[in-house]
């Protein structure tokens, strides 16, 4: 079986499950979040991919807007 050694940026990526288990939502919310660039997102291969980076942004944004809802 083929396998790749993931380098440290790569470790940092998140799947559209991933971010709806960090944000609390569901798997809709979550590509939602991502179909509408809410939260910036790549395309690798045939997943949707977010950095973690973009994942605390958003969180941060929510923060100081005083945005209660995912």
């Amino acid at each position: 079986m083929f396998s790749s050694p993931q380098t440290e940026e790569t470790k940092r990526l998140l799947s559209a499950e991933d971010l709806a288990r960090e944000l609390g939502v569901g798997r809709t919310t979550a590509y939602s979040l991502l179909w509408t660039r809410a939260i910036p997102s790549m395309k690798v291969g045939r997943l949707r991919k977010v950095r973690w980076e973009d994942l605390e942004a958003y969180i941060a944004a929510r923060m100081e807007r005083g945005d209660g809802e995912a």
